[in-house]
Parts: C-alpha cells; sequence; structure tokens
C-alpha cells in the first residue's frame, strides 16, 4: 500500500484510540477473522479513496463555479455592491469601482453616501432602513460623485439578502449609469419642445396665410366693389341722360304747348298736354325709385320685418294701382289658391310686384295673369305675360345690373327693374324663376317662405 493512500496522521490517531477500545481479545483473533478484516479494511481504504476523489472534484468545481461568479459579478455590465445596515461597502464589483473611478480597495469600508450630497444621503439611508424592514431596496435615483468630482446619474435598485453573511443580513445592490439615457431624454423633450413651437409657428403661418388670403380678398372685393361703383356710374349717367332727358324733354314740350294753346284759346289741347306731363313725371318717379331702391339694398340699410295680411286685399289695392299703366283693352287677371292670409314684408313684396307687373305690361300688348298661392308655409306669386319674350342669349345675363336685353332697346328702362326683384327676393330668403321664349312672353315664379 503507498504511503500517499494512507489516512493522514489525524485519522490515523483517532482510528487507533478506537481499536483500543474494542473489546476484541487477541486469543479470540484468529487467522480467518484476521483474513476477514483485513479485506473489510481494504474495502474501507477503497472507498475513502473515492470519497477523497469525489471531494477533490467537487472542491475543482466549486473553485470554477467561485471564479465564474467572480468573473460575473466584476464584469456584469452593470454596478454590483454589497452593504450592510448601516450603507457601508462591504463588496464591490469592477464596473462599479470604474463607475466611482477609483480601485476596490479603497471602496470597501466606506459608507456609498460619502459619494453623494448631503440631502441625497440623507434619502439613501432613510429608503435602506426601509429596505432592511420591508426586504427590498426601492427604486432610486441619484447623482453619485467620481473620484474626480465629476457626477453622473445613477439608477439604483436592491434586495436584502438574510441567508447568506454569516455577519447578519446585507444589501445587494445594483447600480447603472443612466447619464446617457437622462441625456437622450433631454434631447426628446427638447426635440419635442421644438416639434411644439415648429407646429404652433406652422399654426401660425397657416393663420397668417388665411388672414392674408382674406385681406386680399377683401382688397379684391373692395376693387371689384369700387369697379362696380365705377361701371354703376358709368352707367348711371349714360341711362340719366337718356331715360332722364326723355321725360323732362316731354314735360318741357308740354308746358311751352300749352302756353301756346292758352294763347289761342285751345282750352281742349291743353288738357291732352297735361296727361303727358302726368305720364313723364311718372315714368321719372319710376327711374328715381329704381335707384334709391338699389342705393338702398347695395347699402344694406333695407330692414325685413314680416307681418300677418290677407293677400287678396294686398293684391286687390296693388292691381288698381297698376291700372294706372295699362294699355288699351289691357288686364290683370288676378286668381288665389289657399289661405289668404300670408305673413310677409308688405313694403317688399310691393316693389317686387310693381316691378314684374310693370315689365309685363310693357313689353305685351296683352292681358298679364297674376296668380298666388298659399300652402305650407309658404307663398308662390306668378306673374304671366305673353309679350315680346327674352332673347336665349340675353338670359344668362337677365338679373345684372344695368343690363337690357337686345329686343327691348325701344322702350324706356334703366335695367335695374329684375336686379333689384332678385335683391329683394333673396332679403325674404325666396327663391325666382323664369321661363321665357322669344315672342312668346314671360312667365316669373317667386316662392317666398313665412319663417
Amino acid at each position: 500500500m503507498k504511503a500517499k493512500n494512507l489516512p493522514n496522521n489525524a485519522l490515523r490517531k483517532k482510528a487507533e484510540a478506537q481499536i483500543k477500545n474494542l473489546p476484541l481479545s487477541t486469543l479470540d483473533l484468529t487467522m480467518e477473522k484476521a483474513k476477514i478484516l483485513m479485506h473489510e479494511l481494504e474495502v474501507h481504504q477503497i472507498e475513502l479513496e473515492m470519497q477523497n476523489q469525489e471531494l477533490r472534484e467537487a472542491q475543482q468545481q466549486l473553485e470554477k463555479a467561485r471564479d465564474e461568479y467572480c468573473d460575473l459579478f466584476d464584469f456584469a455590465p452593470v454596478g454590483y455592491l454589497i452593504l450592510d445596515d448601516r450603507g457601508v461597502i462591504n463588496n464591490i464589483n469592477l464596473t462599479a469601482c470604474n463607475l466611482l473611478g477609483i480601485e476596490r480597495l479603497h471602496v470597501k469600508g466606506k459608507p456609498l453616501s460619502a459619494y453623494l450630497s448631503s440631502g441625497e444621503a440623507n434619502m439613501f439611508f432613510v429608503n435602506l432602513r426601509k429596505a432592511f424592514k420591508t426586504g427590498t431596496l426601492a427604486t432610486l435615483e441619484f447623482k453619485i460623485r467620481r473620484k474626480d468630482n465629476t457626477y453622473f446619474n445613477a439608477l439604483m435598485h436592491g434586495i436584502i439578502d438574510t441567508v447568506q453573511n454569516i455577519d447578519g443580513p446585507v444589501c445587494r445592490v445594483a447600480i447603472q449609469d443612466i447619464t446617457e439615457t437622462r441625456k437622450m431624454e433631454v434631447l426628446q423633450e427638447q426635440h419635442e419642445d421644438l416639434e411644439r413651437e415648429n407646429t404652433k409657428i406652422e399654426k401660425y403661418n397657416q393663420e397668417l396665410e388665411k388672414i392674408v388670403l382674406e385681406r386680399t380678398k377683401e382688397l379684391s372685393d373692395a376693387l371689384e366693389s369700387e369697379k362696380d361703383i365705377n361701371e354703376m356710374k358709368s352707367a348711371f349717367i349714360s341711362i340719366a341722360s337718356h331715360e332722364l332727358r326723355t321725360p323732362v324733354t316731354i314735360i318741357l314740350s308740354s308746358v311751352i304747348l300749352m302756353e301756346k294753346f292758352k294763347n289761342k284759346g285751345e282750352y281742349e289741347k291743353i288738357d291732352r298736354h297735361i296727361q303727358r306731363i302726368k305720364s313723364a313725371i311718372k315714368n321719372f318717379t319710376v327711374i328715381l325709385d329704381d335707384f334709391l331702391s338699389l342705393e338702398k339694398l347695395e347699402r344694406g340699410i333695407v330692414r325685413v320685418k314680416k307681418e300677418t295680411f290677407d293677400i287678396i286685399e294686398f293684391m286687390k289695392v296693388l292691381t288698381e294701382e297698376m291700372e294706372a299703366i295699362l294699355k288699351p283693352e289691357q288686364h290683370i287677371h288676378y286668381s288665389h289658391e289657399g289661405n289668404n292670409l300670408v305673413v310677409q314684408n308688405q313694403k317688399i313684396l310691393h316693389n317686387i310686384l310693381v316691378n314684374l307687373l310693370t315689365n309685363a305690361i310693357k313689353y305685351s300688348e296683352t292681358d298679364v295673369v297674376l296668380n298666388t298661392i298659399n300652402r305650407n308655409g309658404e307663398l308662390t306669386v306668378i306673374v304671366k305675360d305673353e309679350g315680346i319674350g327674352i332673347p336665349e342669349q340675353d338670359q344668362k345675363n337677365l338679373f345684372k345690373r344695368f343690363f337690357r336685353a337686345e329686343n327691348v332697346k325701344d322702350y324706356q328702362g334703366t335695367g335695374l327693374g329684375l336686379s333689384i326683384v332678385k335683391r329683394y327676393v333673396e332679403l325674404l330668403s325666396g327663391s325666382i324663376e323664369y321661363v321665357s321664349a322669344l315672342s312668346h312672353g314671360s312667365t316669373f315664379t317667386i316662392q317666398l317662405p313665412e319663417d
């Protein structure tokens, strides 16, 4: 048996002591028993050698695991510290040392609070004491000072270990350097602030563009309005020089003739000229009324106030008024359907119908038809004649100011009547339509709601 396989001296002494205490006598030890004992001793010796081999292998594995643990502990990407209940550093890995910029030997035994500001040190100590009661160190964020007096943002959390340390429970703490993360967050916040400012600027630019467009439109409308005014002035001068001269000339010539007939005593001829003067004055009044109505509409000073009245009575008065301008053998045929009580503005309705009936009488030699229908809160007015009609090419401009169709050049008029009618109808929130054919007359239909 080789010496290296023998038990060590301490074990040998213990074994010899136990043999002395055995009750066996040398007289009882026969050769056969000695052989048996020797066999058992050899078996035990082999078992011991096998156990020793297993222990050595276990020791090697333990040392390997410890080395691996140390490597993992030291070279982990996160800093690890082991603190006692006072916050003193019992152990620290290389990553944490690098974060602090201090060697391990100079860190062990120092409180972690030494690397914190006074306010943060107090907060850390309060949370550490709480952790030893609850078993978990809440996630904390501190500024930790390095050896070179620079700082880094550290995120810290940990757990309490009450088993593996013989000196008492310890706190295993993990530390991460989140300085770059915080910088990125700051940059992200700045970026978001910039985006918000860009959004505000974009919104402001849109509002500015809108204002510019509105101002441009207002300027364009103002220029267009000025253009319209100039056109109106030109048209007014043209019409005034032509239309107003005619009744004035008639009045003047009739007055001269009346004086002549008076001197001669031919009084019967004077009555005819009095009627000419009355007719001329009426034409003059119609022209002035058209201009005054247009001026009020353009300035927006026409107010709409609706009231309840009897449409049949209203039309009776109106048709009697229009009889003064009817041609010989010409009549107005009026009919009504539905409720005779309507809710409208009498003055505006009167102005609308006077214009339409005047045109129908002027441009026709036959009777004029006037119908009203009042149903379901809407008044419908129809004016129909069988006169000269409106040329198709002129119909698109029918409601324009001062427009006159080609086939009415020989008739007196301002070209404002239908334009005024349309504006009045719009004031009453209504609509106007027409059907016309050359030499077959025209039919105008107006629909006016009560509300």
